[in-house]
C-alpha cells in the first residue's frame, strides 16, 4: 500500500480555483478583499496569465491553492538552531583544529 501524506492539500488548476469560487458564491473582488490581495492579481492567476513566481501574483496563486506556500512544509520551529556558547562549528572550526577533508 502506498503511504499518503496527511495535511498536504492537492493543488488546484486555475479552472478548479475559479470553480471553487463559483461553488461557494464568492466573487473575485470579494476573495481578493478577504485575503488582502489585488483583484487584478487574483484575476490574472485565475486566467493563467503569468507564472505567479513572486509578488502579488504569487500571493494570489497561493491563496487560490494554485501554488503551494513555500513556508508550509519547510519551516519548523527549530529549523535554525544557534550553536551552544563555547563551541564552534563550520569551516572555521575545522581549519583551526587541523582537520581537513580529503
Amino acid at each position: 500500500m502506498a503511504a499518503q501524506r496527511t495535511g498536504v492539500q492537492k493543488l488546484r488548476t486555475p479552472e478548479q480555483a475559479r470553480q471553487f469560487l463559483r461553488d461557494n458564491g464568492i466573487t473575485v473582488v470579494e476573495f481578493a478583499r478577504q485575503n488582502g490581495l489585488d483583484r487584478h492579481a487574483v484575476n490574472d492567476a485565475l486566467r493563467g496569465v503569468g507564472k505567479g513566481n513572486f509578488g502579488k501574483s504569487h500571493q494570489a496563486a497561493i491563496a487560490l491553492g494554485i501554488k503551494r506556500d513555500p513556508d508550509s512544509c519547510t519551516k519548523s520551529a527549530n529549523s535554525r538552531q544557534k550553536p551552544t556558547p563555547g563551541t564552534k562549528s563550520g569551516k572555521a572550526a575545522n581549519a583551526k583544529s587541523g582537520s581537513t577533508k580529503r
